[in-house]
C-alpha cells in the first residue's frame, strides 16, 4: 500500500511539473468556422472552432473540436486526468515499457467528468500508452488555457498517423 501511495505521489508531482513547468503549448492552427455561434464564455473561442494542439516536446498532436455547452468542474477534470495518468503509468510498468492499449480503448472517470480515448483505425490499432498519456497531458494543458468544457478530439502522432479519437464529457447522473 505504501508503494502505491508513493507511486501516486510521484505521478501527482509529474502532473504538476508538466502543467506548470513545461513551456507553453504550441498552437499549430486555429481554423474559424464559416458560421459564428456565440463564443464559449471567457475564452473567445466559438463552439464550432477546430484547434490543433501540439503536446510540448512530443510527436503527438491533438485536434480539439465540437465543444459542448457543459462547463466541467476544474477539480474533477484535473483528478480525472491524474487518475488516468496513474492507470497508464501502472500499465506501462507492468508491461515494462510502452505498449498498445489493451481493448483498443482507454477510459478514465472522476466525479462527474469522464475521458475516453479509443483507437481510430482497425485493424492497425496503434494507440499506445505513451500516446494516450500525451493525450491526457494535452487535455490538461488545453483546458487550463481555454477553459474546462466538454470537447471531442482526435489524436495524431507524427510517425504513427491518426491513432485515436475521444471525448471529455460531463457525466450526467
Amino acid at each position: 500500500m505504501a508503494g502505491y501511495r508513493m507511486l501516486s505521489l510521484m505521478i501527482a508531482m509529474v502532473h504538476l511539473y508538466l502543467a506548470f513547468a513545461a513551456p507553453p503549448p504550441e498552437t499549430i492552427a486555429l481554423v474559424q468556422a464559416i458560421e459564428q455561434p456565440a463564443p464559449l464564455p471567457g475564452t473567445g473561442l466559438n463552439m464550432s472552432e477546430v484547434i490543433k494542439f501540439r503536446v510540448p516536446n512530443t510527436e503527438t498532436i491533438i485536434t480539439f473540436k465540437d465543444f459542448g455547452p457543459a462547463r466541467l468542474y476544474q477539480t474533477d477534470l484535473s483528478l480525472c486526468v491524474l487518475e488516468g495518468m496513474n492507470d497508464l503509468f501502472t500499465f506501462a510498468l507492468k508491461k515494462k515499457g510502452d505498449g498498445l492499449i489493451t481493448g483498443d480503448r482507454f477510459e478514465t472517470k472522476y466525479g462527474q467528468t469522464g475521458v475516453l480515448i479509443k483507437s481510430y483505425s482497425p485493424p492497425a490499432f496503434s494507440l499506445t500508452t505513451a500516446v494516450a498519456f500525451d493525450a491526457l497531458r494535452a487535455i490538461s494543458l488545453f483546458s487550463s488555457l481555454y477553459g474546462y468544457y466538454e470537447v471531442e478530439f482526435e489524436v495524431y502522432h507524427r510517425k504513427l498517423g491518426h491513432v485515436g479519437v475521444g471525448w471529455v464529457k460531463f457525466l450526467r447522473r
